[in-house]
C-alpha cells in the first residue's frame, strides 16, 4: 500500500497543482469581467457612500466640470481656505515721462494718507484699482511735465498694466483735476493723443485718482457687447473715449 501511495503522490501533487492556477486564472478573469461590466448603471443609488471611498481618491480630474452645483454643497461646508485665494494688490512702476521729465509719484506726496497706485485680481476675476497718483516735473528731457506740448503724450500716462489687467473696454472716472482713464484693449485717443492699451492716464491737471475703480479684463464672460450708436455725435464721443 505504501508503495502504491508513493507512486501515486507526484501524480496527485501535479492534479492538484493544475487545479489550483485554473482556479487563479478564473477569478483573475472574473474579477476582469467585473470591472469592466460594472459601472454606474449597474450601481444602486447611494450604495457608494463617504466611508467607502479611500481618502484623496476623488480629485479635481475625476470630477466632471460644473458637476458639483451650489445645491450638491452642504451649507456651512466650505471655508475661506476652500477658496482660490485672494490676490495681493501689486504696486506698479510709475511713469517717469519716457525722458525723466515727468515725476510721477503717488499721491500721499500731496495728500497725507492716500496710498500708492495698487491694482489686483479678486477671485471672480474682476479687476480693482487702488490709490492715487500725482505727476511733478522732473530732471531730466526737457524738464517740464506737460503732456500737451508737441510729442510730450506721455507726460500724461501715471503707468500701464500688464495684460491681465487690462479692462475689456476703455475705462473713464474721476472727475475735474482728477479725470483720467483706462484704455482697452485697442488703446484709445483723447483730445488727439494717442495711448497704448492698458495705460493709465490723467487727463487734467496731473492727478490720478484710483479708490474705488473696478471693472472687468479683457475676455470676460459677463462684458456686455458694444452699444449701437444712435447719433453720430454720440458715436463721435465713444470714438473719442476709446469706447467703440
Amino acid at each position: 500500500m505504501d508503495s502504491v501511495l508513493r507512486r501515486l503522490h507526484p501524480a496527485i501533487t501535479m492534479v492538484a497543482l493544475c487545479i489550483s492556477l485554473l482556479a487563479l486564472v478564473a477569478a483573475a478573469a472574473g474579477a476582469g469581467y467585473a470591472a469592466a461590466t460594472i459601472g454606474t448603471a449597474q450601481l444602486k443609488n447611494n450604495a457608494v457612500t463617504e466611508p467607502k471611498i479611500a481618502k484623496n481618491a476623488v480629485t479635481a480630474k475625476k470630477i466632471k466640470k460644473n458637476a458639483v452645483t451650489t445645491k450638491k454643497v452642504k451649507n456651512g461646508s466650505l471655508s475661506a481656505a476652500d477658496m482660490v485665494a485672494e490676490e495681493k494688490q501689486v504696486a506698479p512702476t510709475l511713469s517717469n515721462g519716457g525722458e525723466g521729465d515727468c515725476a510721477w509719484q503717488g499721491l500721499g506726496a500731496l495728500v497725507s494718507g492716500v496710498g500708492l497706485p495698487t491694482y489686483r485680481k479678486d477671485r471672480f476675476g474682476t479687476i480693482h484699482l487702488d490709490g492715487g497718483a500725482t505727476a511733478l516735473d522732473g530732471a531730466g528731457g526737457d524738464g517740464d511735465c506737460d503732456p500737451s506740448d508737441p510729442g510730450q503724450t506721455s507726460d500724461a500716462i501715471a503707468f500701464i498694466l500688464p495684460a491681465a489687467y487690462i479692462p475689456a473696454k476703455t475705462q473713464l472716472f474721476g472727475g475735474g483735476a482728477g479725470l483720467a482713464l483706462v484704455a482697452g484693449p485697442a488703446g484709445t485717443t483723447f483730445s488727439g493723443s494717442s495711448f497704448p492699451p492698458g495705460a493709465v492716464v490723467g487727463i487734467s491737471g496731473g492727478i490720478v485718482l484710483l479708490d474705488g475703480v473696478s471693472y472687468e479684463p479683457v475676455g470676460s464672460p459677463v462684458v456686455l457687447p458694444k452699444v449701437s450708436r444712435a447719433t453720430k455725435k454720440q458715436g463721435d464721443l465713444r470714438k473719442a473715449l476709446g469706447l467703440d
